[in-house]
């Protein structure tokens, strides 16, 4: 007979079991796909080892992409005083810059961390720390409304390599680009950022313990940020230049990789492959989405899938040593306010104009 105690043992004994066999069946799932593309995985490794050569010329063109977006970043700056200005070397800026994308590369922050991190540190440089949080957002916006410049050009090229078509699958893309730049511009009109300031002033109140955190100034500096149009267009002008020189990292590396392409493809390449990643921003640092993106993009141009995986796997290792050094400097960065130092910026007063 069995005893009330035993009852309820069985449907958990039923569920472990079910368990039990669906892991087996999804282990059994895994292992039979590795093995089936096993000798196209071990392609695309071989291939990915034979264009390794070209990292060291691959990181030159990369640094010269985040210095052409450090210009475009610490003009920004370029209405401050004088004294300001000279604390804020393009050498600072290039430094910091390094720190966003080593962070958001290597750390599980949903490509945002190394942003944060970067206004910390600038604020520590004697910029008030509402200006140099705007001055992130400002420079963030101005990338992703370069970037969607940078995606209507690769498709425009694209439509012309494909004779008018070749393009419609890609409108999704160019949707979501534009929907998170008019997102990005919309919600800072709409007083976001106001809002943000006086919520970071309401935790800084409920939490003594952090009451180092401040946002002062946020709204108002970006506000000053924006009404200095040529200065704007000057800044996302630089960050186009950037995405464009991409596409001589991307020409390099398929090259190398045995599957050359010209440089009208290279730049439809790099531009959906880019605008894909950015589109999985909500995901460290957009794996398996590059990959993903890169693969279709090359079948867009005519180049085998497995060009445009291998393609992205080489800038993966860009990546991760680049990242390598920016982690690096955010550990060990010596960006202190130097003892008396004093400034309009760091004091609270506005942005001159």
């Amino acid at each position: 007979m069995t005893s009330l105690q035993d009852t309820p043992t069985a449907p958990n004994a039923g569920s472990r079991g079910m368990f039990v066999m669906l892991s087996a069946l999804a282990a059994a799932a895994i292992g039979w796909a590795a093995f089936s593309t096993w000798s196209d995985i071990q392609a695309v490794g071989e291939t990915v080892f034979s264009a390794l050569w070209t990292l060291p010329l691959v990181i030159l063109v990369h640094l010269t992409q985040l210095l052409l977006s450090s210009l475009a970043w610490r003009g920004l700056f370029r209405g401050s005083p004088a004294s300001v200005r000279r604390r804020l070397g393009i050498a600072a800026f290039f430094r910091l810059r390094l720190v966003r994308e080593g962070i958001d590369s290597l750390f599980p922050v949903a490509q945002v961390g190394g942003e944060v991190l970067a206004a910390r540190m600038l604020s520590r440089r004697g910029v008030n720390s509402g200006a140099a949080g705007a001055s992130v957002i400002v420079d963030v916006t101005l990338e992703v409304l370069s970037q969607a410049a940078f995606l209507i050009t690769g498709m425009t090229v694209l439509s012309i390599l494909a004779g008018g078509r070749g393009y419609g699958e890609w409108l999704g893309t160019l949707a979501v680009a534009a929907a998170l730049a008019c997102g990005l511009v919309m919600a800072q009109r709409l007083g976001v950022l106001r809002l943000l300031e006086l919520l970071v002033q309401r935790i800084g109140a409920r939490f003594p313990a952090l009451g180092g955190m401040s946002l002062s100034g946020l709204n108002t500096a970006a506000q000053g940020f924006y009404r200095r149009g040529w200065t704007l267009l000057a800044s996302a002008s630089l960050h186009f230049a950037s995405w464009m020189l991409g596409t001589l990292e991307t020409w390099i590396i398929l090259s190398a990789l045995g599957a050359p392409a010209s440089l009208g493809q290279a730049l439809v390449i790099e531009s959906l492959g880019m605008a894909a990643r950015s589109a999985g921003f909500a995901i460290p640092g957009a794996l398996a989405v590059q990959e993903g993106g890169f693969a279709l993009a090359a079948l867009a141009v005519g180049l085998p899938d497995s060009a445009g995986l291998a393609l992205s796997l080489v800038k993966r290792a860009r990546e991760v040593l680049v990242g390598i050094v920016g982690v690096s400097l955010a550990r060990w960065s010596k960006l202190k306010t130097p003892s008396g130092q004093s400034s309009s910026l760091r004091h609270g007063a506005p942005l001159s104009s």
